[in-house]
């Protein structure tokens, strides 16, 4: 059953990458593709099954987006089997044209070009759905539908307290980096959302992850030291070192 588990994510994943690398003017053809390859896969349809039990498609994709200034950002959710469900949803929106996708990806990922909308769609939406669906594929035992959230038990999770108390810390980020019009702002943004989504997440090797990228990111600018040494302060409160 192994074998059968590596060859469902690795077709899942070679479709993804595929639309991931090709033109957006050619991308409906590769989303119907990834759409088969689920469809035509039974451990990939027995995983995709059980994400959708009990599943509000409709309240979820609302809830991914955020206001953020004058324009909303999307995010996706941080239940892996939420991120496979509302993606896949998303994907068939998509190809029956109930969700105009240039139009999601332009409104969603906003950039000066559309197709840096296009990586940023990639980099935030396809990338985290594949990673989500490996987990989820790859259980410990033969999958078995309505046992997935059992994954969730493998992680080491960090008090939600901790997420509530850098809220405001993320805000006066998203801030500092308008504030100073950084050349490299929008990739400093998507860092941010990205450790506030391992926040919520409350996985600690993930917001090790997240905080070290964008610590890395920051080093070069001083006027980030001050609010960067105060996250680092309260992670270690929480036993994030």
């Amino acid at each position: 059953m192994s074998g059968n588990r590596e060859y469902a994510y690795e077709v899942l994943s070679a479709a993804c990458r595929d639309l991931m690398s090709t033109k957006l003017i050619l991308s409906s053809g590769k989303i119907a593709e990834i759409l088969k390859v689920i469809a035509t896969n039974d451990i990939l349809k027995n995983v995709v099954a059980d994400c959708m039990v009990d599943f509000n498609y409709e309240r979820e994709l609302k809830n991914c987006y955020y206001d953020f200034g004058s324009k909303l950002r999307f995010r996706l959710p941080p239940s892996s089997k939420k991120v496979v469900a509302l993606v896949v949803n998303l994907l068939y929106d998509f190809d029956s044209g109930a969700i105009n996708f240039v139009e999601f990806i332009t409104n969603s990922f906003h950039d000066v070009r559309s197709e840096d909308s296009y990586k940023n769609f990639g980099d935030n939406v396809l990338t985290p759905f594949l990673e989500h669906a490996n987990k989820l594929i790859f259980l410990e035992k033969e999958f078995v539908v309505g046992e997935a959230e059992k994954i969730d038990e493998r992680i080491n999770y960090v008090n939600s307290a901790l997420g509530e108390r850098v809220d405001n810390i993320i805000s006066r980020l998203h801030r500092l980096v308008i504030e100073n019009v950084l050349p490299d702002g929008e990739t400093i943004h998507f860092m941010i959302d990205g450790l506030g989504y391992t926040l919520e997440l409350r996985d600690i090797r993930l917001i090790k992850i997240a905080f070290f990228g964008l610590k890395t990111m920051l080093k070069g600018y001083r006027q980030f030291s001050v609010i960067v040494d105060e996250l680092e302060g309260l992670f270690r409160m929480y036993s994030i070192k």
